[in-house]
């Protein structure tokens, strides 16, 4: 047990660094890209901040297994470069019995991602669909074509001159009937915004007039808001059935028992196969770490970065292939049965120290 707690902690600091870092990098990416587009929108930032916590399932399920594999290298290479790997085999310890614990951690993980993928994600990826559509209609779903009156607002009706390529009306012209007595706003410029619930309409340098005749009032402005309802259309909101990805495990169920259609036997599968990618990377993690002494770290992390990029890559082909109903289901387990078997060959030739001789050689490259 105490080797099992020693090499835990060697791994632990790694994958937590690394699980965190990357997490942290493609999240400001999408922060970033949000913001590029929507910060004109003070509505938008606690949005983006639930869309954030929205995409967490589906990130954690392609991010979690890469860093459990790559901090099982690195530890291990670390092992092997400090000849502390020789000492634990010289006192008996067989590969298997020193890495059994990350079996443990492996199946543990299993089932985390498993639970993420079939209940989670579904979840998380409805909210985030229902969510993006009101951030992209802020950007302002709604546009005014120019010298043309734009009524069906819900008693408003809007009239401009032109528009710039900043998305800004010049020579606005707004009536508001909605409490029966006309409004009317006039302005040299106004940007016309989406919030959570209503159209915002932003004037500038303009005049209000309401009332008629002796009765009637102005109000000269130099900012001036306007909030009216949105349109139904801008606010609908989507439901678990409305397509195989958001559905919950029951729906996709019954719906791949009623019609066995390309695009639900692919989701069903996708859900159940991602998460088994992290025990299949845990046999690959020996046979690619094993270098020769000083001969650097750089050939096995090269090497777990292009076992990474292949596993992905087909994983992602055959999808797409069965998604369009090209393949059969069976073909996704096939293929990642196949890196499977690979990668238990390739441990146990590691065990009886006969891994095949490319790998001594990428390993000699590596130095």
């Amino acid at each position: 047990m105490t080797i099992d707690r020693y090499l835990l902690r060697l791994w632990l600091g790694p994958f937590i660094g690394g699980l965190v870092g990357v997490l942290s990098v493609v999240l400001l990416a999408r922060v970033l890209k949000l913001l590029g587009a929507y910060s004109d929108n003070p509505e938008v930032w606690s949005l983006i901040v639930s869309l954030l916590v929205l995409t967490m399932p589906f990130f954690l399920l392609q991010i979690v297994p890469v860093a459990f594999f790559l901090s099982l290298q690195n530890m291990i290479t670390g092992l092997q470069q400090s000849s502390e790997m020789d000492a634990l085999r010289a006192s008996g310890l067989s590969y298997k019995r020193m890495f059994r614990v990350f079996f443990v951690v492996g199946a543990i993980l299993w089932l985390g991602l498993t639970y993420t993928g079939t209940v989670l994600l579904p979840q998380a990826q409805l909210g985030f669909n229902n969510i993006l559509a009101r951030v992209y209609a802020m950007k302002g779903a709604i546009s005014f074509a120019p010298q043309r009156f734009t009524r069906g607002l819900g008693g408003v009706t809007v009239y401009v001159d032109g528009e710039d390529d900043k998305g800004v009306y010049h020579g606005v012209i707004l009536e508001d009937r909605r409490d029966g007595i006309s409004v009317i706003y006039t302005a040299k410029s106004a940007r016309f915004d989406m919030g959570v619930d209503s159209l915002l309409l932003k004037l500038k340098d303009g005049v209000r007039l309401e009332g008629v005749g002796s009765d009637q009032r102005m109000l000269a402005f130099k900012r001036y808001q306007v909030s009216i309802p949105a349109p139904a259309t801008s606010r609908k909101i989507r439901r678990s059935g409305d397509h195989v990805t958001t559905m919950t495990p029951d729906q996709l169920w019954h719906a791949l028992q009623g019609s066995r259609n390309g695009a639900t036997t692919a989701e069903w599968n996708r859900r159940l196969i991602l998460p088994t990618t992290v025990l299949v990377l845990i046999f690959f993690a020996l046979p690619l770490s094993l270098t020769q002494k000083r001969s650097g770290r750089a050939a096995p992390m090269i090497a777990g970065i292009v076992l990474l990029i292949v596993v992905y890559n087909l994983q992602l082909l055959l999808y797409q292939q069965v998604n369009e109903g090209s393949f059969p289901g069976w073909t996704m387990w096939f293929g990642q049965g196949m890196l499977l078997t690979i990668g238990i060959f390739l441990s146990k030739r590691a065990e009886a120290d006969r891994l095949p001789k490319v790998f001594a050689y990428f390993s000699r490259r590596g130095g």
